[in-house]
């Protein structure tokens, strides 16, 4: 760019000189001294070519702080969007962790549930009761796997000519299940 002006000048000068060669000879005929202060002193087109380097080189300079900038700020955009990302992705584990959290703890939730009914209990060859079927068959049909007899009820059981007559030894105690814990 610079020499593209030099080339604009030195054309400049060239027409000053052909300009200064077509003035008559009393032009010519000035002292030494003259022509050594125009020398000296800078041209019309000299000061303009000087005026148009400087404004280009304040141009290049103005365009190359911009670039700079503009650098920087995408620099820095760039270093803010992978700061963000960071933060995201930890947040992320930290919601799956607490979701995984949450799943596990509604898992462990016992699903025991008291039902209630009347179930009878077997006699044992001992002669006590064993309740534990008839609480799995009370927890069965209200559609769980399993149970254990929380609450049971005994009761006599005499058939109607014993009780007409009296006769105490035909009866036999019964135990039912009233409630069982089932799962």
């Amino acid at each position: 760019m610079r020499s593209f002006w030099k080339l604009v000048i030195v054309g400049a000068i060239a027409c000053g000189v052909a300009a200064a060669a077509s003035r008559d000879a009393s032009a010519q005929a000035e002292p030494a001294q003259r022509q050594e202060q125009r020398q000296e002193q800078p041209g019309i087109f000299e000061s303009i070519g000087r005026f148009f380097d400087r404004g280009a080189a304040n141009v290049r300079s103005h365009f190359r702080s911009a670039k700079e900038r503009m650098d920087n700020f995408g620099d820095e955009a760039a270093a803010n969007r992978r700061e963000l990302g960071d933060r995201a992705r930890e947040v992320g584990k930290g919601a799956a962790e607490a979701t995984k959290s949450a799943v596990d703890a509604v898992v462990k939730l016992p699903t025991a549930r008291v039902m209630t009914g009347r179930e009878r209990c077997v006699t044992a060859p001992n002669g006590a009761p064993d309740c534990l079927a008839a609480a799995e068959a009370l927890c069965r049909k209200h559609g769980f796997a399993s149970g254990k007899s929380m609450d049971f009820t005994q009761a006599e059981e005499c058939p109607p000519r014993a009780l007409l007559s009296g006769r105490q030894a035909e009866c036999s105690t019964v135990t039912f299940i009233s409630r069982a814990m089932c799962q």
